[in-house]
């Protein structure tokens, strides 16, 4: 909200509509960017496999000095991760895609694709491949655990539940670790907020978990380490409560949990538990490493700081090595077999290779290495700008990790533009509230769980001016500054320097641009519900939809006709939001009740209500009584359900279609 006295909503309103003949800035036509995101090295043919999300392609790339582009691969919807096999090639996982697609190279050079497990449902996060290449582990959202596919058969073999959302997978083959003689599978349940331990049978089935290491934060990658410095390391947030009882954020900062591995009896990581274990704060270093979106390890262990634009190197027993620049929002990091590493530089559309000998050599932030462009890194727009902002510590550059303070991204809070699954507190500690997404804001005014930020300019500026550090020392002004903003273009790395109007007006065009994640439980493409689900809306039309409303924008009404409804849901483009306050029997935060957040996308919501009780959508619909007078109380729970078992299962069908 901005601060008295000031018109900086509207000022920000302006900018948006003028901002382009101001500065400069175009709006291209489309999405011409690439965004690589996860990265696989095939030692068979010594090629990198590169997930080009936004293109729908996997690059390949000849790692040698220099590097180069040898394919584009077209892929599917949306690559969201890789894994090479033994024998060569590599499997692909696509957000937006059922199933799983083989890439394979002939002698000629010629690349060909083949479908896996189409049967598969779509959402797909992370993937492992046993030794001897012929099982695949998948971790899977929507299945909330693992799949196991063979590769002899493409089919799923079996799947078994890990947690909420998980995320990074590792497969921890037998001896690598002291005393651990079979293979073992580690899975981080990212919105869960576990890490599970699990055995692979002679046959490659995954069973129940050894050992759940259960932290403050989601961890966003896992990293192993074998000889006499085993080890499992844990990328998260401080591993505390997030705190704002003296104004600023704490508990977000960015760190390493390094676990050893125990070679007696007793759980297999020594794990003195919450608030115990040993945190390597990365904020506070004279180059802080900043959102740690992914790590390799090799002869060295690389960290890659997605919110400060480097790499962190570090020896197997945790000494540094160096701290690398790399490109915009590095989100994979692979180890080379000749040492050196490379990350998918996310957002400017870049590869960035790094040798630590060197780096080491040439200290801090010396480390020479080679930029292969692999999409088009410019970025010109307000919003292509504001994107850079929300996964950059750029947007906040004032603030520190001294002390209690906590130094981080609006991607900490809001994974990939959506949820972490934590419960965060108001200014002063005056409640706590889960992780609201960002993803479709721009029709579903007014925002927040108060419902008090009017518009996405508003919202902006409501952003900085309650994120910026400083409020204590220049309350008027703490939050107007302005931001130099590293920026890549076909001839190199240049810097943008942003107002404060500027950086309000590029965050409100960037969020209004987030968008709406496909249903992994609808077809691609489907434009109607199923009979199940269609019977679904019937009931939601009748029960919730006066909060959950269908229209297309939660502001301004705007009705959707009924010969348009499912498509229209299935697009993502019905609100199921409604603007004022009510009490529904959840913790009231606000004067007489919370404004309803929006479905869209409710099926990965976990966990459900303002203060995360409900697990499940089905523990939410067992305590759903649209008569009763707090349609969402627990207490509803204890009566008999309002729905039948037919009519939740409808309901649930048309839910997870969102």
């Amino acid at each position: 909200m901005g601060r008295p006295g000031r018109s900086l909503p509207f000022r920000i309103t302006t900018a948006l509509a003028l901002l382009g003949a101001a500065i400069g800035w175009g709006a291209p036509a489309g999405d011409p960017h690439a965004r690589p995101r996860a990265l696989a090295f095939d030692a068979a043919q010594g090629l990198l496999y590169v997930a080009l999300s936004t293109a729908d392609q996997v690059a390949v790339v000849a790692p040698g000095a220099p590097p180069r582009l040898v394919a584009k691969v077209a892929a599917c919807g949306f690559p969201e991760a890789l894994a090479t096999l033994p024998a060569g090639g590599v499997v692909v996982a696509c957000r937006h895609d059922r199933g799983l697609l083989r890439i394979t190279r002939d002698g000629r050079g010629t690349f060909a694709t083949q479908a896996l497990a189409p049967d598969l449902l779509a959402g797909t996060r992370g993937l492992a491949v046993s030794a001897d290449g012929s099982l695949l582990y998948a971790t899977s959202p929507p299945l909330g655990g693992v799949a196991v596919v063979s590769l002899r058969t493409g089919t799923v073999v079996q799947t078994i539940a890990t947690g909420i959302s998980p995320r990074a997978v590792r497969l921890i083959p037998s001896g690598f670790w002291p005393g651990v003689s079979s293979p073992l599978l580690i899975v981080s349940n990212f919105i869960e907020h576990t890490v599970t331990l699990h055995p692979i049978d002679g046959a490659g089935r995954v069973g129940a978990p050894l050992q759940a290491i259960r932290t403050a934060a989601p961890v966003l990658d896992l990293v192993a380490t074998g000889g006499d410095d085993a080890a499992l390391w844990l990328l998260t947030h401080e591993d505390r409560p997030v705190s704002r009882a003296h104004g600023p954020v704490e508990g977000l900062d960015s760190g390493v949990v390094r676990l050893p591995v125990r070679s007696s009896a007793g759980s297999l990581i020594a794990d003195p538990g919450p608030g115990r274990r040993p945190f390597v704060n990365l904020g506070d270093r004279p180059e802080p490493v900043i959102e740690l979106a992914a790590a390799a390890g090799g002869r060295t262990v690389a960290i890659a700081g997605a919110g400060s634009d480097n790499l962190l190197l570090l020896r197997p027993d945790g000494s540094p090595v160096a701290t690398v620049p790399v490109g915009a929002n590095p989100s994979a990091v692979a180890a080379l077999p000749d040492g050196r590493f490379v990350t998918a530089d996310r957002l400017s559309d870049t590869l960035t290779f790094v040798d630590p000998l060197a780096a080491d050599r040439g200290g801090a932030g010396k480390g020479p290495g080679a930029t292969l462009v692999i999409g088009k890194p410019a970025r010109t727009s307000p919003a292509e700008a504001g994107e850079l902002l929300f996964y950059s510590r750029a947007l906040v550059p004032n603030n520190s990790a001294a002390g209690p303070l906590s130094l981080y991204t609006c991607a900490a809070c809001h994974d990939d533009g959506d949820r972490d699954g934590r419960l965060h507190p108001a200014k002063q500690n005056r409640f706590l509230s889960t992780t609201l997404t960002c993803r479709g804001l721009a029709t579903t005014a007014p925002f927040l769980r108060l419902g008090n930020q009017a518009t996405l300019a508003v919202f902006a500026d409501n952003i900085v001016s309650t994120h910026a550090q400083g409020a204590e020392r220049d309350p008027a002004h703490f939050a107007d500054y302005p931001v130099a903003l590293r920026m890549r273009d076909a001839s190199g790395w240049r810097t943008r320097t942003l107002s404060p109007a500027e950086i309000r007006a590029a965050l409100a065009a960037y969020m209004a641009q987030i968008p709406t994640e496909p249903s992994p439980f609808v077809a691609p493409g489907a434009r109607a519900l199923t009979a199940q689900a269609s019977r679904g809306l019937a009931l939601f039309r009748d029960g919730c939809a006066g909060c959950h409303r269908l229209v297309g924008d939660a502001a301004r009404g705007e009705h959707v006709p009924d010969a348009l409804l499912e498509a229209r849901l299935l697009a993502g483009r019905v609100a199921l939001t409604a603007p004022g306050r009510y009490d529904v029997g959840t913790p009231v935060l606000g004067e007489g009740g919370n404004n309803p957040p929006s479905l869209r996308g409710v099926w990965d919501a976990a966990p459900y209500f303002s203060d995360g009780s409900a697990r499940t959508l089905e523990e939410v619909l067992r305590r759903t009584d649209p008569d009763a007078g707090a349609v969402h109380a627990a207490a509803n729970a204890a009566r008999p359900p309002a729905f039948s078992a037919d009519e939740q299962a409808a309901l649930l069908a048309f839910l997870r279609s969102l």
